[in-house]
């Protein structure tokens, strides 16, 4: 992801281009979440911004749809960019709480059903829990 294609997607939801918005950004555009905040802190380089801006930022992203908060069932939230061309799950290991990707949506008939009762703006979260095959053979 280069940084031009960043600023242009900052510009284009009204954002002004900050180094915390720009590294942040790049992040959640080129790695696969989802991230919580001190994912972030610790991903983006050293000096960049402190957890305060890292907060401001997620908020601002948020209220601009650039990126979309994922609930796992724990205390925190964490964040992943929102690409309306690439729609997935995930599965969580319950001992060690890697988190891998499933790129296939199989709720699509659901979707249609709910559509069908006049619904709009429809979400959905699916997530799987077990344990990974590393986790397995300790």
């Amino acid at each position: 992801m280069n940084e031009a294609k960043i600023r242009a997607t900052l510009k284009s939801k009204g954002l002004s281009y900050t180094r915390p918005r720009k590294e942040i950004l790049h992040l959640l555009m080129t790695r696969h979440g989802p991230f919580s905040v001190d994912d972030i802190l610790k991903s983006i380089p050293d000096g960049t911004c402190d957890q305060a801006t890292v907060y401001r930022c997620i908020s601002q992203f948020l209220e601009k749809s650039l990126i979309k908060e994922v609930r796992l069932g724990e205390d925190f939230s964490r964040y992943e960019f929102n690409n309306p061309d690439h729609h997935h799950h995930h599965v969580i290991c319950k001992s060690c709480q890697k988190i891998d990707s499933i790129d296939n949506c199989f709720i699509a008939p659901f979707l249609n059903q709910i559509k069908n009762l006049g619904y709009t703006e429809i979400e959905h979260a699916l997530e799987f829990f077990a344990i990974c095959p590393k986790c397995q053979k300790a």
